[in-house]
């Protein structure tokens, strides 16, 4: 049995819904965080069904090549939400790029299930 994984096989590219986007910090009186710190975004995007490896590609202005981008993925709860279950749901990758972000994920289950998948944007 080999442990090399392979490169996945299926893609797939959505808009961000800008929304449900909030920024991190409020302004500060006469000083903006984004003066202190840089501006900070998080967003929860529901990809809906999937199993196997997917390169997932969002979409979303705000993001950049130097853009600090974190995520966090799991399986999605009915209603909303996630929870932990018994399928694997891994993460892979992430990358940046101007005006996308892009990660590879494998979701290691008999069917397809929920993917919700939680982005944490900071603009130095």
């Amino acid at each position: 049995m080999s442990s090399i994984l392979q490169a996945p096989t299926d893609m797939e590219v959505q808009e961000v819904n800008l929304d449900e986007v909030r920024q991190l910090l409020p302004s500060l009186g006469d000083i903006s965080t984004q003066e202190l710190i840089g501006t900070g975004f998080t967003y929860r995007h529901d990809w809906g069904d999937r199993k196997g490896q997917w390169t997932l590609n969002l979409n979303w202005g705000a993001v950049n090549r130097n853009s600090r981008v974190f995520v966090a993925i799991g399986e999605g709860a009915p209603g909303g939400g996630k929870f932990i279950g018994s399928a694997k749901y891994t993460l892979h990758n992430v990358a940046p790029q101007d005006g996308r972000v892009s990660i590879w994920v494998n979701i290691e289950w008999g069917e397809p299930i929920r993917l919700y998948v939680d982005y944490l944007v900071i603009n130095p």
